[in-house]
């Protein structure tokens, strides 16, 4: 009897320890050298490509206005995907909203948009701004993610660059440092 017991005894406790170790991973501590995310992509990953045409593109603002790319016509537009949820999106926003003021009134004219896929509206977009101190950038919104199906983005953040013309130029996918005068250069360059 006292052998069945603590055979039972030894099986629950192994039950236990295997329960917990599927269910918590042990993670690797972070080597002291190794950033807790990865660090912004520079401006140089930006490759440029052939133009392409986009599909009609739709969005609202704050009040609930529907606006398209198309009302951005004769602009350079920078168009950034994210979400307030999104670490590396978070990390991208300060520097994005940096770009905004510097390509403010520059020639050729630039648009820097930053779209939100969050679902809690445009409430939970100007409280993020508030708290990160966000001044340049419109609150923009795609709650269904209709935008971002329809141009088959893989994930956030992400950012096109399009030209004068409507037409993509350029994409790419990950936190960008976008506060740089090389990003304004080169972004004006490709909107031209």
């Amino acid at each position: 009897m006292r052998r069945g017991l603590l055979a039972a005894g030894g099986t629950l406790l192994a039950a236990v320890i295997a329960r917990n170790w599927v269910h918590s991973p042990a993670v690797p501590p972070q080597a002291a050298d190794q950033p807790a995310e990865p660090a912004p992509r520079a401006i140089g990953d930006l490759a440029p490509h052939l133009p392409t045409a986009l599909p009609t593109l739709a969005f609202v603002n704050a009040d609930g206005t529907r606006k398209t790319l198309a009302d951005y016509a004769g602009h350079g537009v920078v168009l950034n995907f994210w979400a307030t949820w999104c670490t590396p999106c978070v990390s991208e926003m300060p520097s994005l909203d940096a770009l905004a003021r510097t390509l403010a009134g520059g020639r050729p004219p630039m648009a820097v948009l930053a779209v939100s896929l969050d679902r809690g509206g445009a409430g939970a977009v100007a409280a993020f701004y508030a708290s990160h101190g966000i001044r340049s950038l419109p609150v923009l919104l795609d709650p269904h993610s209709e935008t971002m199906m329809a141009l088959k983005l893989d994930g956030i953040p992400t950012t096109l660059v399009v030209d004068r013309n409507g037409r993509e130029v350029a994409r790419i996918q990950g936190a960008v440092q976008w506060d740089t005068s090389e990003a304004a250069a080169k972004l004006r360059r490709l909107a031209a």
